[in-house]
């Protein structure tokens, strides 16, 4: 990329809500494609959607509340994620769309396709985060941070300093420094991390932080409470893409998916990380939302 992606008008919209928040979002791709709802990560923003230059879609990334250019909602539900996308999708035009959830993202882009079924074409689950009783939700040092965010205080004092962490160049640069020294990553992932796709990931970090810590707050209380439908209640067209060697989030969680959503396609590649296997399957995933979207408007 030549260019920063983040520099278009098209990057920085907002949609009105009817209980007088914003909610912020992001396109890019072909506007003529198919389009789809992307759920960034945790923590992210709308410009995570335009990373990688979609192909033969109309992407549409989106703030969750707290995030970036979306009004914070501090105590939301993973149930009130489906009527606001509801609101933005008539605010687009939208009739039916696709969903992608990544990593942090994936609960709420299966609460869409739960919730908002009869408009989803498809859904594509990448690396995903999962219902907090599935094994690897709270694995290793993971167990003791969920007990410890279930208390507001600590939760909310985690969460900004974090965000001033991310924020900070001089902490950030510390953190690739120890990371540089523990080569134990997988290699595809470190050598997306020694080249700019990681520069580009912390804008869209830091743009997702720059207002507050509250959506990073509100999202790790949510990771840790049951979901209000069980992921087998999903029946739309779904793609599950987890990289056998993500040392972020267990494959197993992706197992889990496959095995849960009747019809699921599963996709596992050994040698793919929590980064890599977002841009090497980045083709295969923009081909199966667009067939899944010509499959429905064929049978309309």
């Amino acid at each position: 990329m030549t260019q920063s992606p983040f520099d278009a008008s098209s990057a920085h919209k907002t949609c009105p809500l009817p209980d007088g928040r914003k909610l912020g979002f992001a396109e890019g791709g072909d506007p003529a494609g198919p389009p789809v709802f992307y759920f960034h990560g945790f923590p992210g923003s709308r410009l995570e959607a335009m990373l990688l230059p979609p192909s033969g879609i109309r992407l549409i990334g989106v703030d969750r509340p707290g995030y970036g250019l979306s009004t914070a909602s501090p105590w939301r539900k993973l149930a009130d994620w489906p009527k606001d996308i509801e609101v933005l999708a008539d605010h687009l035009g939208l009739k039916r769309f696709g969903v992608i959830g990544v990593s942090g993202g994936a609960p709420y882009a299966s609460s869409v396709a739960q919730g908002l079924g009869g408009r989803v074409n498809a859904l594509a689950l990448i690396c995903g985060l999962g219902p907090p009783h599935v094994p690897g939700m709270m694995f290793g040092s993971n167990r003791g941070m969920a007990r410890a965010l279930r208390f507001t205080p600590a939760r909310l004092t985690l969460a900004a300093f974090a965000r001033q962490l991310m924020l900070s160049d001089r902490a950030l640069g510390h953190l690739r420094r120890l990371r540089a020294r523990r080569r134990t990553h997988p290699a595809a992932d470190m050598a997306l991390r020694e080249g700019p796709m990681m520069g580009l990931m912390v804008q869209s970090w830091r743009e997702g932080l720059k207002r507050s810590s509250l959506g990073i707050a509100a999202d790790s209380r949510i990771y840790g409470e049951p979901w209000h439908f069980a992921p087998s209640d999903i029946k739309v067209p779904t793609g599950i893409w987890h990289g056998r060697a993500d040392e972020v989030v267990p494959v197993n969680i992706g197992e889990f998916y496959a095995a849960e959503i009747k019809g699921a396609v599963s996709h596992f590649p050994p040698d793919d990380g929590h980064f890599s296997v977002v841009v090497n399957s980045y083709t295969a995933i923009s081909d199966f939302l667009i067939a899944k979207a010509k499959r429905k408007t064929n049978a309309a």
